[in-house]
């Protein structure tokens, strides 16, 4: 039995709506794929503080964090005492800014937070700030 060949190649108008559908749903996601999920990052509870030392506008500062569990956090990477002062004095040394700002949790005791601006001290960085929130409006 011989089947016969009637199919013809498409002739018609084009539909786009099924096209559609697929690249809005694509062209979203890849527009808005930072924002999608939030990145993983130290929750820190700031002290709020009505003085103090602050920065200067548009003054650099070297950020230092530390969380409640006294992990320690430069350039958005965990590290220890031992490996953070040479990467300090790296970026002093390179012409970095010569100013910490320590970041620190209100559970962190305060021998841990001199430990770490006289580590910045050796590192070669004159001067050592605590960061904190600036105080509530009444």
């Amino acid at each position: 039995m011989k089947v016969q060949r009637t199919t013809r190649l498409f002739r018609g108008q084009l539909d786009l709506a099924p096209f559609l559908c697929v690249l809005f749903p694509l062209a979203l996601v890849a527009l808005f794929q930072n924002y999608l999920v939030l990145p993983r990052g130290a929750r820190l509870t700031l002290p709020a503080l009505g003085s103090g030392s602050t920065l200067a506008p548009g003054e650099r500062a070297l950020v230092v964090a530390v969380d409640a569990s006294q992990r320690l956090y430069f350039e958005n990477q965990i590290t220890t005492p031992t490996h953070l002062e040479p990467a300090l004095a790296r970026r002093v040394q390179a012409g970095g800014p010569r100013i910490l700002l320590i970041q620190a949790d209100t559970s962190v005791p305060y021998g841990r937070l001199a430990e770490l601006a006289a580590l910045a001290r050796r590192a070669g960085i004159q001067e050592a700030i605590f960061g904190t929130l600036p105080p509530r409006k009444r």
